[in-house]
């Protein structure tokens, strides 16, 4: 992830560069999210939705990336791999506890 956002933040200025940079930074911000709402607030619930969002920023980071820099793009694509399996292991554990979703509504 670093990476691929240093090589896009060190390419020339531009349009696409700056574009690239906001979704690699509100990606950086919904990962974190997840993280707190999956184990620190156990909301497995919220934590998909948010998890759902963060694979989309990563998508349009990637196509974003594309136009600047085809390798920080591409090295984006793993992660996008392994956040859409963690989504595929949220969406079950969400389902699998209901009553953990219906005790956070109180």
């Amino acid at each position: 992830m670093a990476w691929s956002g240093w090589r896009v933040w060190s390419a020339a200025p531009s349009r696409e560069r700056n574009r690239a940079l906001r979704l690699w930074i509100s990606q950086l911000g919904a990962n974190a999210k997840w993280s707190k709402l999956f184990f620190g607030e156990h909301r497995p619930a919220l934590a998909l939705v948010d998890v759902i969002a963060l694979e989309g920023m990563i998508l349009s980071y990637i196509m974003a990336a594309r136009k600047v820099d085809r390798a920080a793009a591409n090295a984006f694509i793993p992660y996008a791999a392994w956040v859409a399996f963690a989504a595929v292991l949220n969406s079950e554990i969400a389902r699998l506890n209901p009553r953990e979703n219906e005790a956070r509504r109180e």
